[in-house]
């Protein structure tokens, strides 16, 4: 697969952990080994407690479509060619939210939409993390 767009750097040691996992196709978030609060994206402290020591938990990988928005023109030229696109902020267990891309016709995405978890493998070592609609996973 060709992929010309900006990557993530997933070798930051703050994140590292969420990109592996990724890779291996499992959804992870920090839980804090004090409190047990779940976060996403990444922190060095907890929100809750501000212990510093947490560690990388299995998620569920599906969640409700929260929030959403569609692009119209790109703001990078790497993107021109995926207008229109969407964008949503999934809401998971543990009152997580995570934003990633939509793949889905724009016209058929609504608010309260339950959504999956799609791996994508853009090259060795980087997946990326794409939201579709429930039940079209292996679509």
């Amino acid at each position: 697969m060709s992929y010309d767009k900006p990557l993530p750097d997933v070798t930051d040691p703050l994140t590292a952990p969420f990109w592996h996992a990724l890779a291996e196709h499992e959804l992870r978030a920090q839980r804090c080994l004090r409190c047990g609060t779940y976060r996403l994206p990444a922190a060095p402290l907890c929100p809750a407690c501000l212990a510093k020591a947490s560690e990388w938990a299995p998620v569920e990988a599906t969640g409700t479509l929260w929030s959403y928005i569609v692009y119209h023109r790109a703001l990078a030229a790497p993107f021109a060619g995926d207008v229109p696109y969407a964008v949503g902020e999934v809401e998971l267990e543990h009152g997580l939210h995570l934003l990633s891309r939509i793949d889905a016709p724009v016209d058929q995405i609504a608010i309260g939409d339950q959504m999956t978890a799609r791996y994508d493998d853009i090259s060795p070592g980087v997946t990326l993390l794409t939201w579709i609609p429930e039940g079209k996973a292996d679509e």
